[in-house]
C-alpha cells in the first residue's frame, strides 16, 4: 500500500504530550485519538476515530477523515496550530 499524506497537515499541542504533534495522515490521526487524546467520549471524538481509522485502512476518504479530526480537535478545546 503507498504511503499518503494529507493535503495539509494538521498541527496541535496535546496536554499529554510534549512538543506540537504534526499530523499529515489519518492513521496518525487515530493512533492519537485512541492513545493521548485528552477526552474519550462525545460526537465528534467517535466520529474522527472511526473515520481516521477507516481511512488509514483505505476505506474511508482521506480529506473527509482530515475534516473530522479537526472537528475533534475543536469538541475537545485542543490548541490547533494549523
Amino acid at each position: 500500500m503507498e504511503i499518503q499524506s494529507w493535503s495539509k497537515c494538521v498541527i496541535i499541542q496535546l496536554p499529554e504530550l510534549d512538543g506540537v504533534q504534526i499530523v499529515w495522515t489519518p492513521g496518525r490521526a487515530a493512533k492519537l485519538l485512541s492513545e493521548n487524546w485528552p477526552i474519550d467520549f462525545g460526537v465528534a471524538y467517535s466520529d474522527a476515530l472511526y473515520k481516521c481509522t477507516d481511512a488509514a485502512m483505505g476505506t474511508y476518504p482521506w480529506e473527509q477523515a482530515r475534516a473530522a479530526f479537526i472537528e475533534a480537535v475543536a469538541e475537545a478545546k485542543v490548541t490547533r496550530l494549523r
